[in-house]
């Protein structure tokens, strides 16, 4: 084996003196430029043994250009395990319908604890129905007693017991009067009240005679009544007769129901006591005298000039005065309607309900 090393100024003439050297199979080992001048090293060795390793790149293996096999073949890798990972989620996903009914279930507690939340607030805490009712008008005195009679505390309920402390309702006793005493204190529309009552009664098929009687002081409506007794058939049934009077001052009550009494015993007396709406609870406790009368029944008049208030309720309820009538606009033959619990009860239920929507 022979190794030479040839320099010469250029590489053309250094080729020519490597093939006079060694001749035309001459392998070229390396070719480099030294001082200006080429330099050739070359062999007439086997070239199996001068097999060149490959250089790397300058540029690290981050920025060297991969083969598109090695490329590929990961790619496709990649995105079958891709598809299989998402075909398991799809499975693994619920159904529509499970779904569904997932939702359902997740409304269904949200709106049992929404229920059960206002229950809570509103039934089984007593002061906040209470607050309510208080801040509509409701005195102090009439909610304890609306506490002790419902137990259930709701809106409903109390609205519902406040009404039946207040109306009369239904009486057999009024209703088999022979005689009506209407009382109350000057303008309350007493003469009005009288004339709407007495068109009322006429209506009725087992009146037979509405009679009026008139007169300027307590004595003489006394006598005058007694006249009446005394010469009325007292017939029942269609042939029923029955009388109207009113008294100019309702403090003369008991002693006309005592003259009354001493000569005509078996007379069926009611008490109505008129008073027009719109009067504060301080003025009605002050100048409305309590009801000490099992026969005396409240009258409401002049509905038709402004709502009876929760506070002048709970002054009625105190002082003992069970409704018996409405009474609105000055016509005789229209707007006077007897109480009734189930309509005070739906006013009560509306004025203390705008008070929670404020």
């Amino acid at each position: 084996m022979v190794e030479i090393k040839v320099q010469a100024s250029d590489s053309a003439a250094a080729m020519e003196e490597v093939e006079k050297r060694l001749g035309s199979d001459a392998l070229i080992v390396s070719t480099t430029k030294v001082d200006g001048k080429i330099e050739i090293v070359a062999t007439n060795d086997d070239p199996s043994n001068y097999q060149k390793q490959s250089e790397p790149l300058i540029l690290d293996s981050d920025y060297r250009v991969t083969k598109f096999s090695d490329v590929l073949v990961p790619k496709i890798e990649g995105a079958g395990k891709s598809e299989e990972n998402s075909k398991n989620d799809f499975q693994q996903q619920p159904s529509v319908k499970e779904s569904i009914q997932t939702i359902k279930a997740e409304l269904q507690k949200i709106e049992k604890l929404s229920y059960e939340d206002i229950v809570s607030e509103r039934s089984s805490d007593k002061k906040s129905i209470s607050n309510l009712f208080q801040s509509s008008g409701v005195s102090k005195n009439v909610i304890e007693l609306l506490n002790e009679n419902s137990p259930e505390k709701s809106l409903e309920t109390m609205a519902k017991s406040l009404s039946k402390m207040f109306v009369n309702g239904k009486c057999p006793n009024f209703e088999a009067s022979d005689l009506f005493l209407i009382i109350g204190s000057t303008f309350s529309g007493k003469s009005v009240f009288s004339r709407k009552l007495s068109k009322l009664m006429e209506s009725k098929e087992e009146v037979k005679e509405c009679k009026t009687i008139e007169c300027e002081n307590s004595k003489a409506i006394a006598a005058k009544i007694n006249t009446w007794a005394s010469k009325n058939d007292k017939a029942t049934g269609a042939s029923k007769r029955i009388a109207i009077s009113e008294l100019k001052d309702a403090e003369d009550i008991d002693r006309v129901l005592l003259e009354i009494y001493k000569r005509n015993p078996e007379l069926k007396i009611s008490v109505i006591n008129v008073c027009p709406v719109g009067n504060s609870y301080e003025y009605l406790k002050r100048n409305l005298p309590k009801r000490t009368l099992h026969n005396e029944y409240l009258a409401i008049t002049k509905l038709d000039l402004c709502d009876l208030s929760m506070s002048e309720i709970s002054a009625f309820v105190e002082l003992n005065h069970k409704c018996m009538f409405f009474s609105g606009i000055e016509t005789e033959t229209d707007g006077l309607f007897f109480a009734q619990v189930e309509k005070v009860m739906s006013h009560i239920m509306k004025t203390v309900g705008s008070e929670e929507l404020q």
